[in-house]
């Protein structure tokens, strides 16, 4: 790990301390009982969504039978992990949060977009447009701060795939991403000008899935997104569903979502027809 990141040290730290619960027996209620805290914070703890306080950190070593280089170890990652980047200091969900900072040190990054283009190629125009779609019941003053955040997070998360190496990104969308858009020609067009651009870049690959295959079996949900860490760190499943976003490092959940991922994208029509059906619907633009 090239940089500092406080959220790749709390899932370090929560697979380390996971793999030690298991191995020795104990369940989320024993470690929510030692801990004193909920079993919902105990499992958010456990999946590296919130971070162990060191000195939790280090009763736990001890109760878990770590030397003490081992838990010296521990701590130091504990303490890390509490160190607030620019995607901590933002009001997000926790899992959104998660996303965002093992995006940071992803090797690849696949996603599903059924509805909207996924938020790593919006343009900030067409991101305001979607932010813009979701609660207006409440102060339009609040309402217009969320959206404007909402659009400094996407932006920010864009900044990956500039470095160096930049992570290599696929994309599947169904075909009514690119048929259904913002009302504002001049939006869309700006949006899907960036999409086909986008798809020419080394490190990005789009997909369509056309209307012409008629009904597939998707995900049952929103989009979702599958990061691959490479060897030393779990991968990463994040879906958008009906009662928030949801996230999992599980083995059989990524597993699965997985092998669904490569079932939508031979369902998909290859690189070079994907960028000729978004050529096409540009064209076709006022």
């Amino acid at each position: 790990m090239t940089r500092s990141n406080p959220t790749v040290a709390r899932i370090r730290l929560a697979a380390q301390l996971k793999e030690a619960r298991e191995r020795s027996g104990r369940s989320l209620v024993d470690l929510s009982r030692f801990l004193g805290v909920s079993g919902p914070q105990a499992s958010r703890l456990d999946s590296g969504a919130r971070g162990f306080r060191p000195r939790d950190v280090s009763q736990l070593a001890e109760w878990y039978g770590f030397d003490e280089g081992g838990a010296a170890g521990l701590v130091a990652l504990a303490e890390e992990g509490r160190r607030r980047a620019w995607w901590q200091q933002v009001d997000l969900d926790d899992a959104y949060r998660v996303l965002i900072g093992m995006e940071q040190e992803a090797r690849s990054i696949s996603e599903y977009g059924v509805s909207v283009v996924p938020g790593l190629l919006q343009t900030p125009e067409y991101a305001r447009v979607v932010a813009s779609v979701g609660d207006t019941a409440i102060e339009p003053e609040l309402h217009a701060e969320r959206i404007e955040r909402a659009v400094e997070v996407r932006r920010r998360r864009q900044e990956i795939l500039q470095r160096r190496p930049p992570p290599m990104l696929t994309v599947v969308v169904d075909e009514a991403v690119l048929a259904r858009g913002p009302r504002d020609v001049a939006i869309r067009r700006g949006q899907l000008e960036h999409l086909r651009a986008a798809a020419d870049w080394p490190n990005v690959t789009v997909h369509v899935i056309g209307f012409e295959y008629g009904l597939y079996r998707g995900p049952g949900t929103g989009g979702y997104i599958i990061l691959d860490m490479g060897p030393d760190l779990p991968g990463l499943f994040y879906a958008d569903e009906v009662l928030g976003p949801q996230i999992s490092s599980d083995a059989g959940v990524l597993a699965h979502n997985v092998q669904q991922w490569g079932e939508l994208r031979g369902q998909a029509l290859n690189d070079i027809l994907s960028r000729e059906r978004i050529d096409a619907y540009l064209a076709r633009l006022p």
